[in-house]
Order: C-alpha cells, then structure tokens, then sequence
C-alpha cells in the first residue's frame, strides 16, 4: 500500500490527541484525589475541634463523674457521621465507637493515618486538646471518598472520552478539506492544461504550498531552457552540416565519374578537406552545447590567467611560425582568478584562433594579461584588418562571421568564448588594438594572489 500524507497527518495528530487525553485524565484524576482528600480531612479536624469545644459543658455537668466505658457513638452512614474515639491524659477510654476496635493510645502530636477494621478503610485523625487533658481520634470510611471520586470523575472522563471519539473525524475531515488545493494542484498537473509558460505560483496559493511550487517552476525553467538548447543545437546542426555534406556528396560523384587519376586524387583531397570542415563543425557545436548547458563549475580551483595564456600560446606557435606570425605576451600584477583550466584555456584558444585566422602572413599577436580593482583581464591584439564598426554587435553571436572574414571558420569560436566567460562570471569586449587590428578583451573577478596552491595550477 503507497503512503499517505493525509493518513500519516490524522495518525500522527491522533496520537498526539491521546497522549494529551491521557495526561489531562492522570492530572484530574491526582488533582481531584488531591481536593476530595482535603475536603474530608478539614472535615475529620472540624469535628476533632467540635467534640473540644463541648468537652468544658460536660466536666462542669458530669464533675468528677467519668462517662462510662461502654458509651459508644457510632456513625451514621446515611449522615456520613465520623466515628469519634476520646481518651483522658492517663489514656482511660471516655468514648468509643462500635463500628471500630480500640484504637491504640497514641500520645504523640497530632496527625493522620489509615487503619483497616474489617473490609473497610478507615481514615483517622488524632489530637490532643489545649489543654492536653483530652486526647481524641475521628475516623470516616475511605470507600466515602471514593464513591465521591467516582461521581466527580465519571462526567469528567466520559466527556473526554467523547472528546477523544469525536476528535479524529474531525481532524480527518478537516484535514482533507485542508489538503483539497493540494489535490487540485495535482489535478492541473496531470491534466496539463494552460500554456507552457504559465506559472504555478500565483496569488491564489497558499504560503505552505509557495515554495512547493517555485520549485516546480524552477524545475520547468530549467528543462525549457535544456530542451531549447537542444532544439537550436540540432537546429543549428542540420543547417550548418547542410553545405560541407552536400559538397563532400559531389565530390564524392565526381570522383566516381572521373577516368584521369589525377582528377580522381583532387577530387578525394576536397572531400577530405569537406571531412574535415564537418569534423571540427560538430566539435564546436558539441562543445558549445555543453558549455551553454553548464550552471556550474565543478573543477574550479585558483589558477593564474597568465599560464593559461602560456599554455595557449605554446599550442599556437607551430601554426604561427608556418605564416611568420610573431606572438608575444606580457603580463603584471596579480592575475589569480578562479576558474576551470580547461574552459579557460578552449576559451584563449579560440581567441588566437580567430586572430591568427584574420592576419596576413608576417604580423604580430600579442597576448596581455593584468588588471585593475577587483578584476583581471586578459588582451589578445593584432595588427590585421580589424573589426568592422557594424559587425562589434553582432560578434559572438552563433555562425556570423564578419564581411571579409577568410579561412574556413565556422563563426562558432567567439560564441563558445563567450558561454565560458558567461559561466565564469566573466565577459568579452571587442574593439580597436593598439597595434592598429582587432582587440578582444576578457574580463574575470579577481581572487585574493594568496591563494592555497592545488596540483595542477600554476
């Protein structure tokens, strides 16, 4: 059987209810013994005090003259009448009770204690008068007490008892009519009615369930936004793949068609080159789909920009010193930012990719990394042909490649630069170099230069 929140709830509250009926019982029940015992022993001690206060009127009546030992008062059950037992200071019996044996002579002060005389309990009281010429025990049956107990009691406890019927239905009812925006908030998700961009949370939500839907909304967010990424990645895909696969086709017919050898071998190199176009494509596009798809960082640590900048230059040298392209790097300060090395580095990477393929042959790429306040930036110039003033706008953007770009890029290195300072709280800047090119500037938050050391990180 699935859990229910609603069972749990009534089962839980009811178990609560109990215990709290149990405790109010045990305290009036104690607390009424307590009341009932008082009420009975004031009365013992006021008819102790009543006997004292005729005892003067019946020495000066009777004189020397003692009452007979076989004098006895006994109590009346249906008037509840204590049964009285008094001695003299010598401990002589003055008075006695039929319905107890003699009590024994106790001279001490006065007190309470119980006896039992037959079936009965008896509660008595003892003391001796002012005078201390008379000692005197009043006694009632304790089952007196108890029939009291009983009628004081019985009302009480059948109340709560009907209390404790009632409650749990009401409790369930209650909390069902309670639950009931939770169900109609289940019954809207199932039937999946409104538009997609709806929100659940409105107006109309209770606060216990707010931060029960924020969430799902958050959720949904989160999911629209994957699958939009999906939907451009495969849309961007398919358009872009679109070209080098219908080149690489014809290349591929003509080669079949071709009877010269040295056709046949032309036509195999523009398929290669057609091959390796969708290659590098659909790398990019991966990356760019993992990258934009990314919240967080997992493998950030402190690192210094600038051996992310020596990394990328060493990997760009053969490819510059092929077209005499001099690079260069210069760099000051504290430079600690906290970032991924990977990303860091595919991101400068990209960016001497982009410089180096918009230069002539014998031109210079130089690499600054510094700073200033609380932030840290790395400088990629070169002397090429530079930006044009109305394509800056538009630059990072997916597959737009400025008028007079050259070379064989797919217009996706600056967008994927762009997403991985995104996601390093960073931003890209593009402009004029001093060297008379394009400038493309990275901005990161700077970190303390005492940063602890991990493996790995220069």
């Amino acid at each position: 059987m699935r859990p229910s929140l609603n069972r749990r709830l009534v089962l839980r509250l009811v178990a609560g209810i109990v215990l709290v009926w149990c405790a109010a019982g045990g305290w009036l029940a104690w607390r009424s013994l307590h009341e009932v015992d008082e009420i009975f022993d004031q009365m013992l001690v006021r008819t102790a005090a009543s006997v004292f206060a005729v005892m003067p009127d019946t020495s000066a009546r009777f004189g020397a003259v003692r009452l007979p030992e076989s004098q006895a008062l006994d109590s009346d059950a249906t008037a509840h009448r204590p049964a009285i037992t008094v001695r003299d200071a010598r401990g002589q019996l003055l008075v006695g009770s039929a319905e107890l044996p003699a009590l024994s002579f106790d001279p001490g002060d006065a007190h309470f204690h119980s006896v039992a005389y037959g079936p009965r309990r008896w509660r008595v009281f003892q003391r001796w008068d002012a005078r201390r010429e008379y000692w005197i025990q009043v006694a009632a049956p304790l089952d007196e007490r108890d029939e009291l107990m009983r009628k004081l009691l019985a009302p009480a406890l059948l109340a709560l008892l009907a209390l404790l019927v009632l409650v749990p239905p009401m409790v369930f009812a209650g909390l069902r009519s309670g639950l009931k925006p939770l169900r109609k908030l289940t019954r809207s998700l199932s039937a999946g009615t409104g538009p997609m961009t709806a929100s659940l949370t409105d107006e109309r939500v209770p606060v216990e369930l707010a931060p029960f839907t924020e969430a799902i909304d958050r959720l949904v967010d989160r999911l629209k936004l994957s699958l939009e990424h999906e939907r451009r990645f495969t849309a961007d895909a398919a358009h872009e793949l679109r070209h080098p696969l219908a080149a690489l086709q014809l290349e591929l017919d003509l080669t079949g068609r071709s009877d010269d050898a040295a056709t046949r071998a032309l036509h195999l190199q523009r398929s290669q080159e057609a091959l390796d176009r969708m290659q590098r494509l659909v790398t990019q596009l991966l990356l760019l789909a993992r990258v934009e798809k990314l919240t967080e960082l997992d493998d950030a640590g402190p690192l210094r920009l600038a051996s992310v900048a020596e990394a990328a230059l060493r990997d760009a040298s053969e490819r510059a010193a092929a077209r005499s392209i001099e690079l260069s790097l210069d760099h000051e300060g504290n430079d600690f930012v906290l970032g991924s090395r990977g990303l860091l580095g595919i991101l400068v990477q990209n960016l001497l990719d982009n410089a180096l393929r918009h230069v002539p042959d014998h031109s210079q790429v130089n690499v600054r990394v510094g700073g200033h306040a609380d932030r840290v930036t790395l400088e990629v110039d070169d002397d090429g042909a530079g930006f044009a003033p109305a394509d800056i706008a538009r630059l990072g953007e997916r597959f737009h490649r400025p008028d007079g770009s050259v070379g064989e890029g797919s217009g996706l290195g600056l967008s994927i630069a762009r997403a991985i300072a995104q996601l390093h709280r960073g931003e890209l800047a593009f402009g004029r170099s001093a060297l008379g090119g394009a400038r493309v500037g990275l901005s990161l938050p700077r970190i303390a230069g005492t940063a602890p050391h991990v493996p790995g990180y220069v």
